[in-house]
């Protein structure tokens, strides 16, 4: 009876049993195989197994009982066998990819070694003899590694095998003891020779004094432990002189050959039913069979290469005691933990992770300061980062890479952060990080002139509009004492209960349009129906922003230093006076204006919306040819700028620094100045290379002795198709006859929705000033 089994299934076997057979020889097949042997091993003996390419991609041992001849052949198909691999590497690599998706070969094929070796070792505990199938004429080395890791997980593993063979009974003293019928002798089977070899059996001599010399160097061999043994005085090296054929070309071929008219079918394959004719394999392990079943296996040698004293245990066991013995230790193999010692590639990588992770991290910390910021932080982690990359290896990179981040930013955050939060200037706070409740500071501090600009102080980095566009001022003015000259005071909101809140403003088209078209009833209507239900703004006034809400505070400031004879234009302005002006830059422009006999029509706020239609207005205005000039009358203007170190100067157009020629000859007029947007922000002419930015902060202003009234009207649009922020909502500011007035602009513009910081689109609208006849 031929009967074929899977381990560790062995019932079949059992109910198919004939004559009761006592001295069982085990064979096993164990190696790797090519693509074309679809997993099969060893060509005389694999035939007996089928070769369904349809086979379950999982590692197995397949069992092949000869009742004939009481032989018990198993066969080891692994993920090793090239054809079990590629139908089994995309559902390991899904199932890996799901656990970790950090996923790599290395940590794959270290299963796919791990699950080889648990059935090469049920092999070993099993078997009398094992055939090591290798695909070319070259020993492969890394089964030395395999024979290591065996051993040693053998050794393990004994006491449990021990045990677990005594709940069987039945079993002799020696077999329970060692766990195993015999030391295996393991045969070296090669599928192809050399080519251009002549001598086949010197070569397989020249084979067996190289492996000999490799596994006792390594001490595989070496006692009557060992994992296996070799013949002493016998071969145990075959290589098939069988030559290597395209199966598919000498299939093709034959087939061609066999369809000839009067060509007789024969079919050939690798494993088919036919009869070893000369030099074969099973002839070769014949010959070790036989000794195995006349006086047994005694390989055990010396350091001296002679046979031991004491004969090594040998037995030939009864079918149905091997049977539960192979049940037995293939399930406490095959559930055993992961074969480590195979994890050769992965090993060293994480050791050479080990060894570079505490250098990166040295990097990291290398001259830290006790707080530092995310900049320096991101910095300090990307050269880690890189000295890691550079001198780790293998699949662990990855995990050690993480795990370097997570380190680097566990340090930064337990108590080196620094607050970072940015000022209105954009600038981060350089305090170790704190609760809301403190105040910021960004380090930053600048150099900054009063309202009326007659004294400069440093002022700090502003985290609010108060502290930028009031605080300070207001502080200063008091020290300068221009807080009692003559001011026009801008309207603020006085607040009349606790209870009073900053208006949520929805600042948008559609309501400006509504309220300039829509009487007074429908204004409210439409705030009410916009959910404006508090008291005041909470930030800065804009052309959007509500007529009747106020802001609590004004950012702007308009003040009058005194007489026009302040200003002498042959002097321009003094040091003493307006400190921090660079040379030649201190002078105001005249302007010379001409007064027709009416007056420009006072244009309504709401009629100003419209910047297009405004200018193109006062144009068909000034060319209306019905008004007749009365007089010209000169007024002195002056838009002046401040960079952030204190230093001060004006412009003589849009685009130029005002200069005067030696001898304080101004020759620009105020026309370009009067009748064109100017710039918020202009690079400073204080160095002449990476200027610092200036912003505009001043209109100067003299006012001529004539009957007339000069007007202030400053629009700021700090972007271009930002809002455009006032100073009040009643229109033009009339200024006094003859005297010199300054007005400060704001020097951060912010609105409900954000603040705008320095940008270079910003603008001073056209129209700030202007000069009409006081009629009498």
């Amino acid at each position: 009876m031929r009967e074929m089994f899977v381990l560790p299934n062995t019932e079949q076997l059992l109910e198919h049993q004939g004559e009761p057979c006592d001295k069982l020889v085990i064979v096993s097949l164990i190696g790797k195989s090519r693509l074309d042997c679809i997993g099969l091993k060893v060509k005389s003996i694999g035939r007996m197994f089928e070769s369904d390419a349809n086979r379950n991609s999982e590692n197995i041992i397949e069992g092949y009982y000869d009742e004939e001849n009481q032989i018990i052949y198993l066969h080891a198909y692994t993920q090793l066998d090239t054809f079990c691999f590629i139908n089994s590497f995309e559902e390991m690599f899904n199932k890996h990819d799901s656990e970790d998706s950090a996923c790599d070969f290395l940590f794959i094929y270290n299963d796919v070694k791990c699950s080889f070796a648990k059935l090469l070792l049920v092999l070993f505990y099993v078997s009398h003899i094992v055939v090591l199938n290798h695909p070319r004429c070259n020993f492969d080395i890394n089964y030395v590694q395999y024979f290591k890791a065996l051993d040693s997980l053998r050794q393990k593993l004994s006491s449990q095998i021990t045990e677990a063979l005594k709940e069987i009974g039945k079993l002799s003293p020696e077999w329970v003891s060692t766990g195993r019928l015999c030391i295996p002798r393991l045969i070296f089977y090669f599928e192809h020779k050399p080519r251009n070899v002549q001598n086949l059996k010197k070569l397989e001599h020249n084979m067996e004094d190289r492996i000999y010399q490799i596994l006792k160097k390594t001490r595989i061999i070496n006692n009557s432990t060992s994992l296996f043994a070799i013949p002493l005085n016998q071969e145990f090296v075959y290589i098939s002189s069988d030559p290597v054929q395209d199966r598919l070309g000498h299939a093709v071929a034959s087939l061609i050959q066999n369809c000839q008219p009067g060509a007789a079918m024969h079919i050939e394959s690798p494993f088919c039913q036919q009869n070893d004719i000369g030099k074969s394999f099973s002839s070769f392990l014949q010959v070790h069979i036989l000794q195995a079943r006349e006086k047994g296996f005694d390989d055990v040698v010396t350091s001296s290469r002679q046979l031991s004293l004491h004969p090594a245990h040998f037995e030939l066991p009864h079918l149905t005691q091997w049977a539960d013995a192979c049940r037995v230790v293939y399930n406490l193999i095959t559930q055993t933990e992961s074969v480590t010692h195979l994890y050769t590639e992965t090993r060293f990588s994480e050791q050479r992770c080990e060894k570079v992770f505490p250098m990166a991290i040295a990097r990291y910390q290398e001259g830290l300061p006790g707080h530092y910021s995310r900049a320096i932080h991101e910095s300090r982690l990307t050269a880690a980062l890189n000295l890691f990359a550079a001198q780790a290896r293998g699949p662990k990179s990855k995990e050690y890479c993480e795990k370097l981040i997570r380190n680097c930013n566990n340090h930064w955050k337990t108590g080196k952060q620094l607050c970072e939060y940015p000022s209105l200037t954009d600038n981060p706070c350089t305090l170790p990080k704190h609760s809301a409740e403190q105040e910021h500071c960004s380090g930053v501090r600048y150099i900054a002139a009063c309202d009326c600009g007659r004294i400069q102080r440093p002022r700090e980095d502003p985290y609010t509009i108060k502290l930028a566009n009031y605080t300070f001022y207001n502080q200063v003015s008091k020290e300068c004492g221009c807080s009692a000259l003559e001011r026009i005071h801008f309207p603020a909101f006085e607040p009349s209960t606790k209870d009073d809140k900053p208006a949520v403003i929805l600042e948008n088209e559609e309501l400006l349009s509504d309220r300039s078209t829509s009487s007074q009833s429908n204004e409210q209507e439409k705030r009410k129906s916009s959910s404006i239900t508090m008291d005041y703004l909470s930030r800065m006034l804009t052309l959007l922003s509500p007529h009747d809400f106020l802001p609590p505070f004004s950012s702007w400031s308009l003040l009058c230093l005194g007489p026009s004879s302040l200003y002498s234009h042959n002097l321009g302005l003094l040091e003493s006076h307006q400190p921090g002006f660079i040379n030649s830059t201190n002078y105001l422009l005249p302007w010379d204006v001409t007064v027709y006999s009416k007056s420009k029509p006072v244009v309504p706020l709401e009629q100003q919306l419209d910047t297009q239609k405004f200018a193109l207005r006062q144009r068909k205005t000034r060319t209306n040819a019905n008004r007749v000039p009365q007089f010209t009358v000169k007024v002195f203007i002056g838009i002046e700028y401040e960079c952030p170190r204190g230093n001060r100067f004006m412009l003589a157009a849009p685009d130029r620094v005002l200069r005067a020629t030696p001898g304080s000859i101004v020759k620009d007029t105020g026309h370009k100045v009067a009748e064109s947007d100017m710039p918020l922000y202009f690079p400073c002419p204080c160095r002449p290379t990476k200027p610092l930015t200036a912003q505009l902060m001043r209109i100067h202003v003299v006012t001529p002795k004539a009957p007339v009234l000069v007007t202030l009207n400053p629009r700021v649009q700090p972007i271009v198709g930002g809002p455009i922020f006032i100073s009040n909502t009643k229109g033009p500011t009339a200024l006094t006859q003859s005297t010199y007035w300054i007005m400060r602009l704001p020097f951060i513009y912010s609105t409900d929705k954000q603040s705008y910081s320095e940008n270079h689109t910003g603008r001073l609208l056209q129209g700030v000033f202007a000069v009409n006849k006081i009629e009498s």
